[in-house]
This record gives structure tokens, sequence and C-alpha cells, in this order.
């Protein structure tokens, strides 16, 4: 038989265990959750890291006006220098068919801004590989094994691989097989 004592205790205890048992069960979720967003941050970092790093030849994003004149000459032409809705910056698209590539300049909020690179299209014949050593004309295989780690599944398809996201990244379109162009910068906003 249980005493009255015994049973005032005992229920004091649970009554004692139960809010510590429910903010146990919230602090381990608050902990997991943040393991598990930890780790998809650190998934991102590395894609993030690579893209940063990664180049068309010499030729980045970001890279200033008075470095490209360096490595790739005046651009043949010009485009006017226009508001680009999506984001308020001007940009400007410059043109090198001779050397397959063409570009996007932003000069940022104000016309008169110091334009860098915003977005890089390579087509034939560019002759330019981007770090891991991809270029056009190669094989469609080379690239997704190069990018393996950092392709997003979700948009990419048979005859295009996005490396990082449309929002910023690499994309390569195939033809036939062989890399038919390769795109730097986000595509989407």
């Amino acid at each position: 038989s249980v005493s009255p004592e015994s049973y005032l205790i005992s229920s004091r205890t649970m009554r004692l265990n139960h809010p510590m048992k429910i903010l146990t069960i919230l602090i381990g979720t608050l902990v997991l959750n943040m393991f598990d967003a930890s780790t998809g941050r650190a998934e991102e970092t590395v894609t993030e890291a690579m893209l940063r790093a990664e180049s068309l030849g010499k030729v980045r994003l970001g890279l200033p006006e008075k470095d490209v004149v360096k490595l790739l000459g005046s651009p043949a032409t010009r485009g006017e220098l226009m508001l680009q809705e999506a984001d308020g910056n001007y940009v400007q698209d410059w043109h090198y068919p001779d050397k397959g590539i063409e570009l996007v300049m932003r000069a940022g909020p104000k016309k008169s801004g110091g334009k860098t690179i915003g977005a890089i299209t390579a087509s034939a014949p560019c002759t330019f590989a981007t770090k891991k050593g991809i270029k056009i004309g190669d094989a469609e295989n080379a690239a997704r094994n190069a990018y393996a780690e950092h392709v997003d599944r979700e948009t990419s398809d048979t005859g295009t691989l996005v490396v990082g996201s449309l929002y910023g990244g690499i994309i390569f379109n195939f033809t036939d097989g062989k890399v038919s162009r390769i795109f730097f910068g986000a595509a989407a906003e």
C-alpha cells in the first residue's frame, strides 16, 4: 500500500519531471536542427567557395573593367548601358566574337559606377578553360564528372548541367555530347 506522503512526493516529482522532459525534448530538437542547418551551410559554403574561385582562363566574375581590357582588349561592340529592373543595376553587354566571349558588365546602381563582370558566356571559338579544365568542345561526361559534387540536380537535364544554382553558378550546355556553351553568373533573379 502507498502512504499519502509517498504519493505526494511522487506526484510532485512527476510534475517536476514532466516540464524537464519537455525542456529536454525541446533542447534536443534544437540541437538536432542546428546540426542539420550547419551541415547544409557547410555544403553551401564549399560550393560557394568553388564558384568564387572559378574562372574561364583568367576571366572571372567581379573582374574590374580595366583588367578585362588588359586581358581581352577592347570589345568589338558594346551595348547600351541600361537599367536592369530585376536588381536595379546598370548593365552593358560587351561582345568579343573573335574570342567567343560575351560579357555583362555591371556598373551598380549608378550609370557612372565602375564596371565589373556580372556574367560571362563562352561559345566557339573560345579556347579558355575553367579551373577544372573544361572548355568548349570537351566531352559532356568530362564536364559532368569534373563538377559532379556541385550539381543542381533539380535544374540540370540531358542538355544542361547547372553547377551551383540558376541564381549563381556555371551552366554548361551540350550539343551532340560536347560542351557548346559555358555561362557564369545568375540565369535567374
